[in-house]
Order: C-alpha cells, then sequence, then structure tokens
C-alpha cells in the first residue's frame, strides 16, 4: 500500500544538506538542494575527499593531507565535518602489481597512530588529533604481520586512535571483453572478516545521541549483496563505508546501480568515496563521482571525476524511518531462508 501512491511517503521529512567544492577537470557535481533546518541530534556532517595518487609515497601523504585540511572548511552555512573519508588505495598507484613497493605495516585496533609503523596512517591520526574529527582512511596496501599483502581500510579516531581495520574480502579478479583485466589475487590475499565498528560509547566523537554502527567495505565488496546484509542484520550497521575505485569499464554500467542497491537492501546510509581519474589519461582509469546514497536509495550527492571534495550532511533519522515504512527487516522468512556466517 505504501508504494501503490505513487509519491514517497516521508519525502517532507527527508532534508539532506549537501555541498560541494573541488577542483580538477571533468568536475561536474550533482546534488540535491537543502529544503530545511538541519536537525542536530541526527544530523552527521561528512566530507568525502576523491583525490588521485602519484608515484612519490611521500608526495602522497603531502596531497592527501593538503586535501583533507580543504575538507574541513566547507561551503558557507554548511556545518562543519565531523567525519573525513578517503578513497581506495590512496597512498599509491592502483596497479596489483606495485602494490607491495607501497605496503605498509598497520596494527590491530586500539592502539595509537600518532607514531606508529604505518607512515601514511600517521599522518591521518596527526590530521585527526589537530582538529578533533574522525577520518575513515580509505585503504592503502598493508603488509600483514605473516609478510602477505592485503589491501586494508581503517577507522581512526580523534584521538588518532585506530578504531576499525577492515581487510579486502573479496579480490578484483576480473577479465571484461574488450574492457579492462586486472587481478588483485596476484599480489594480494583476500581478507575473512565482517567489520562493523559499532556506535556505542560514540568512538568517532559524533556527538549524536544516536551514534551509527559503522560497516566498512573496500569496493568490489560492494557486489555481494549477503556481505552487506549480515553486517545490517547480525551486526546492526546503520552507515555503510565504501572505499572504492570502480573503473571506466565497470563504473557507468554498475557504480550507481550497486551503491543504490546496497542502500536500498540494508536501508542504511553509503558512502562511497572514490579515487579521482586521472587528468592526462594514463594510470588506472578511476571512474571518480564518489556518492553518498541514502536508506531510501537516493543519491544525495555525487562528485564529477576530478580532485574535489563532497560535503554532505546525513540525518541519521532516516534509517529508523525507512525501516518502520519498509519494515524488510522483519518481514524475511527465516522459515524459508536465512543468511549464516562460519
Amino acid at each position: 500500500m505504501l508504494e501503490a501512491t505513487g509519491r514517497d511517503p516521508v519525502a517532507a521529512e527527508r532534508r539532506p544538506l549537501i555541498g560541494v567544492t573541488g577542483a580538477g577537470e571533468g568536475a561536474d557535481p550533482r546534488a540535491l538542494e537543502a529544503d530545511g533546518p538541519e536537525t542536530p541530534d541526527s544530523t552527521l556532517p561528512v566530507a568525502l575527499v576523491q583525490l588521485q595518487a602519484g608515484e612519490d609515497a611521500a608526495a602522497n601523504r603531502l596531497h592527501a593531507e593538503s586535501w583533507l585540511e580543504r575538507a574541513l572548511e566547507p561551503p558557507a552555512g554548511t556545518a562543519r565535518p565531523r567525519l573525513l573519508m578517503l578513497p581506495e588505495i590512496w597512498n599509491a598507484p592502483y596497479a596489483a602489481a606495485r602494490f607491495g613497493a607501497y605496503a605498509e605495516p598497520i596494527p590491530e585496533p586500539g592502539g595509537l597512530l600518532l607514531e606508529g609503523p604505518s607512515p601514511s596512517l600517521a599522518m591521518v591520526a596527526r590530521l585527526a588529533v589537530r582538529h578533533g574529527v574522525s577520518v575513515i582512511a580509505g585503504s592503502i596496501p598493508e603488509r600483514g604481520a605473516d609478510g602477505r599483502l592485503y589491501n586494508t581500510a581503517t577507522v581512526i579516531d580523534r584521538e588518532g586512535r585506530l578504531r576499525a581495520k577492515h581487510r579486502k574480502v573479496h579480490l578484483f579478479d576480473v577479465d571484461v571483453p574488450g574492457g579492462i583485466r586486472f587481478m588483485e589475487s596476484d599480489s594480494l590475499t583476500a581478507g575473512d572478516r565482517l567489520t562493523v565498528l559499532g556506535g556505542a560509547g560514540d568512538p568517532l566523537a559524533t556527538g549524536l545521541a544516536q551514534p551509527p554502527n559503522l560497516g566498512l567495505l573496500i569496493c568490489y565488496d560492494i557486489r555481494f549483496p549477503e556481505l552487506a546484509l549480515l553486517m545490517q542484520q547480525r551486526l546492526g550497521a546503520t552507515l555503510l563505508a565504501c572505499p572504492a575505485a570502480f573503473n571506466t569499464t565497470t563504473g557507468p554500467r554498475h557504480w550507481h546501480l550497486v551503491m543504490r542497491a546496497r542502500a536500498v537492501d540494508t536501508q542504511c546510509f553509503v558512502l562511497a568515496c572514490s579515487s579521482a581519474r586521472p587528468a592526462g589519461g594514463e594510470g588506472y582509469p578511476s571512474y571518480g563521482h564518489s556518492l553518498v546514497v541514502d536508506p531510501w536509495g537516493q543519491v544525495l550527492a555525487e562528485a564529477g571525476t576530478g580532485e574535489q571534495v563532497l560535503h554532505v550532511q546525513l540525518d541519521l533519522s532516516q534509517v529508523a524511518l525507512a525501516r518502520q515504512a519498509i519494515p524488510t527487516g522483519h518481514q524475511r522468512r527465516a522459515d524459508l531462508y536465512r543468511l549464516t556466517t562460519l
């Protein structure tokens, strides 16, 4: 009955507050305009940083730091972000054969990273402390204690402490005729854990009465609905963060589709932060178009292809509204089917 009316039953309640800043050729951001005041008790200002890495590791760190600093200066009338986000493999060229040269050790969650073994994450941690902001630090190549390489995403709090760590579960091994061939498994090992940072105690210092439960995925992980559904059904995720690097073959076909689908599947917000497309056309052809999608499947904001920052204010009350209006979480037929973990 709810969907048969042909109108959104809570359209008047949904007030995404957004803004975009950026530079770089091909930047054609699209976004919905704010249509009302923000609700401080449920609104989380975030900023997605879409950037492109080069050959020099130290220069990549400085470049990312500069863009993170820029992200903390939102457009006029927009709240300062409390959560920043970087893309997939932001400290190195996206090339499977070269990940080893840029790999850094990443400790287990709980420790301070300010002077830690990873120079990339130490930079992010110092920035987090300096500005009192939490950061979804995209992903970087990790050299594990076992000597293996992983594609690993992290979350760092405003004290510079590592709060969560996710190793990419599904490796990007594809061969699209006439398109792209890429084999992450030539150098990387897959992770074996679901990662959701619970909101209890407000580890991200959002200041919200009901802080989000943050689930982490990396790029190709988003294509597997079972993973996202388990994160929502079993671990209570309300916000999914997906640092990514879709390319110009898969991006036009599936980027918007899979991000919106996972938002609808889980009734979560989805933050999809992409790397930028190389301006000269050389190197990995990243699709760009970083997205923020709400629990209804609506795109709240979209970047272009160049380097830029996407500022969005998430009204997290929409998660409960969506789940109440369309209660798929209570209507699954557990007598016929169910998702399980091993």
